[in-house]
């Protein structure tokens, strides 16, 4: 029980990166380009591995409101996120920053990876609020453009 513990907690915090990936592109630097969605609503199947281990996976209904909020969120309602390093553009995501729980127990986080409007994969490096090293990946992809009935 006690190996398997850190393993619920990566995966309780690589499930927090699902928002920093849904962030809509925001206008800025991109210019005269403007604000693009960089992932599309509807419905998405997800799956969560740290290292070898799958830590589960699971069907979320992304609304276009939903994938806008997470431009401002970028975090679960567990954690605390704040990211001195955010890049989201042109099929590339790099976070570097830190998770804090409601404890005030601070996660240092490293994250790179690519995405399409269908999908994205998104390698995780952090330390547990212990001090523990993991590895974690995230993959979703978009299932269908209307969501499924709750």
């Amino acid at each position: 029980m006690r190996l398997f513990a850190p393993a619920l907690i990566a995966g309780t915090l690589i499930l927090g990166a699902v928002a920093a990936v849904a962030a809509p592109q925001i206008a800025g630097a991109a210019g005269a380009a403007g604000a693009r969605t960089m992932i599309l609503p509807g419905q998405w199947e997800y799956s969560y591995r740290v290292g070898p281990i799958p830590a589960g996976s699971e069907d979320r209904c992304l609304k276009q409101a939903d994938v806008e909020q997470f431009a401002k969120g970028i975090c679960t309602r567990k954690y605390t996120c704040d990211y001195d390093t955010r890049v989201v553009q042109d099929g590339k995501v790099q976070l570097k920053g830190t998770w804090t729980d409601k404890k005030g127990r601070v996660a240092p986080v490293d994250a790179k990876g690519t995405y399409t409007p269908e999908s994205f994969r998104l390698n995780v490096h952090m330390k547990t609020i212990n001090g523990i090293p993991l590895a974690g990946v995230m993959e979703a992809k978009r299932v269908s453009a209307t969501c499924t009935p709750e």
